[in-house]
Formats: structure tokens, sequence, C-alpha cells
């Protein structure tokens, strides 16, 4: 009797540790884990342990008061929410915080939205069937459509400049690589065959390369190449891992965010990789900068309190403003063209 009550104290124990993933975890599949025909493990890099229930907003974000002052940016954000009835859903809001619209609304997780180039429609993946796909949408929630509709695993679509085609990372493969098609979900080819894993693509504003993260060099480092898999280069070389690459709308920069300071922060660094500049230094943990379509500010989520809110700053790093203010989570935001 002693000795099964000493076996399930230990296995309580064991429970209780079983916390948050890490921001590892968070933002990389596990790459030393058997890979079978699909892999079930998804590479989602923003999750929130918290329920909304568990979340109790403080009555300031590190200085920053709860009442949101005047904020002048121009232009339409679309990002992720967490509902508490439905998981989370796509949303558009104006970047001076106005405006709030859910455009998805369905039981499932709806994240990591991009606009199309004419700003006319909005690409997203969704477990919403079940299994992580990719869909399109229009700009206002209307004519809702899945594009891969495959076994495996989808992500992280990311629309070419002319809106013609759609990059993604998917384990189809059987690990992780980047994958094109038509953005109507025909013609899908694989361009990367590494044996380690690479994610989250986006085009350049010409369109002839892509920039991802990927551990092939043992860390995760930034890389490039050309739209039909060929000219690899690698862009980053650092102790820490760096991931999620975003190109300036003039393609003379990339912003992307990193570790190698202690804390995840973000950089940018030239399209050739030189002149590496850290943007933000905060003690909250800094993902998914995305430029504002003159190149003037960037947006970014934050974990800079309990939840995860949207931040705007130039580009320098400078004058640095919360755009959202709620319980719930918001993350992978996307600046309308």
């Amino acid at each position: 009797m002693r000795k099964t009550l000493f076996i399930l104290a230990i296995l309580i124990l064991a429970g209780c540790n079983l916390g948050a993933p890490s921001q590892e975890q968070e933002n990389v599949a596990d790459a030393n884990s058997t890979v079978a025909a699909v892999d079930t493990s998804i590479p989602i890099e923003e999750i929130t342990p918290f329920s909304i229930t568990q979340r109790v907003r403080p009555t300031t974000i590190f200085g920053a008061t709860d009442t949101p002052a005047p904020l002048n940016y121009e232009g339409q954000l679309t990002y992720a929410r967490r509902e508490e009835t439905t998981g989370l859903d796509i949303f558009t809001m104006f970047a001076n915080g106005t405006g709030i619209t859910n455009l998805t609304n369905i039981a499932g997780d709806d994240q990591r939205p991009k606009w199309s180039p004419d700003g006319l429609q909005i690409a997203f993946d969704s477990d919403m069937t079940g299994n992580q796909e990719i869909f399109i949408m229009n700009a206002d929630g209307s004519g809702l459509r899945n594009i891969t509709n495959n076994r495996a695993i989808d992500l992280r679509a990311n629309w070419s400049p002319d809106g013609s085609e759609i990059v993604f990372h998917s384990n189809r493969s059987g690990n992780w690589d980047i994958w094109l098609m038509n953005a109507d979900g025909s013609d899908v080819r694989r361009l990367t065959q590494d044996a380690q894993n690479d994610f989250v693509p986006s085009f350049s504003p010409d369109g002839t390369r892509i920039a991802f993260h990927s551990n092939r060099s043992g860390n995760y480092e930034l890389y490039t190449l050309n739209t039909n898999g060929t000219n690899l280069i690698r862009l980053t070389d650092h102790p820490a891992d760096d991931f999620a690459p975003e190109w300036s709308t003039d393609g003379t920069q990339i912003a992307f965010h990193t570790d190698r300071d202690g804390n995840w922060e973000i950089y940018r660094i030239l399209a050739d990789g030189s002149n590496p500049t850290r943007l933000t230094s905060h003690p909250g943990a800094d993902y998914s900068p995305v430029w504002s379509p003159d190149n003037q500010f960037i947006v970014f989520h934050s974990v800079r309190d309990t939840d995860r809110d949207l931040f705007i700053m130039t580009a320098e790093g400078t004058d640095v403003q919360a755009v959202t203010y709620t319980l719930q989570e918001e993350q992978t935001a996307d600046w309308k063209p």
C-alpha cells in the first residue's frame, strides 16, 4: 500500500512539472524526434498555455498604462486573437487600434494571417477541418476555401508579390520543407529537400527570393533561395537561434526574432545578412515582426504581460506603443499592403 501511494505521489509531482512549452518548442518541431511518413508534431510558433480565465491584466504593462493613447498609424492590420468559445480567430483592425472585426468566428484555431498583395484576400492556416490546412478568404471574411486539403500539416502561407503563388512550410515530405503552389492550391512543388527542418518562408518584394529559417546548420539560422529552390544562401551565422524572417517592402532589409541576447528580441539585417541591428530590448519576449507598407514602422507581438499583445514601433526600434489591450492574446499580425 505504501509503495502504491509513493508511486502515485511521484506521478502527481511529475505531472506538476508539465508546464508551458519552451520557446524553442513553440518555434520549431523537435528536429531530433523520429519523423514518420506524416509527422504529427506541429511547429506552432505562438502557443499560449494560459486560458482566458487564468489571465489577470495588471494595471500597467511595464510602465505603460492600460488606457490606450491615441495612435496615429495608418493602414489596416490582420491578426489572430484567442476567443473564449471558438479558439484563435482571424481579426482585422485599423492600425490605430479601432475598427476591430472578427472575420472567422469558427471553432478551431485560425492563425498566422497574410494579406494578398492587392489587399482583397487573406491567407491563413487553421485546424477547423481537424487538420492544419491553408485557407483563403476575402478581406471581409466571405468566400472561405481550403486550398491545400492534404493529410499532412501545412502552415505559414505567404503570398508572392504578384499574388499568383503562395509559399508555405509542410511536413508532407516526412520532415518540414518549404513548398510553393499556385494561389488556388494547384501545382504544388517542393523547394527544399534537406534532412533537417525548414520553416516560415517569406517572398522577397521582387519575387525572386524566398527567406526562411532552418536548423540544417545545427541551430536555427536564416537562409534565402531562388523560387525554383536553387542558389541557397545562408544569411546569419550565430550560436543562438534566428526565426521568422520578414522582408522590408523595398527588399533592402529583413526583420526577425532571435534569442541571441538571452531573450527573444526583434532584430533586422540587410538583405545580404550584414549589419545586424537589435531593435527591441525588453524583459518581455518579442516575436514575428512585420513591416508597414512604407517601411517606417514594424508591428510585432510581445509577452510584456501575462498574454500576447500587438505593438508597433518605428523601424529604428523607438516609440513602442501597444495597439491591443485585451485579456485575450493577439499575435502574428500582418500589415495591409
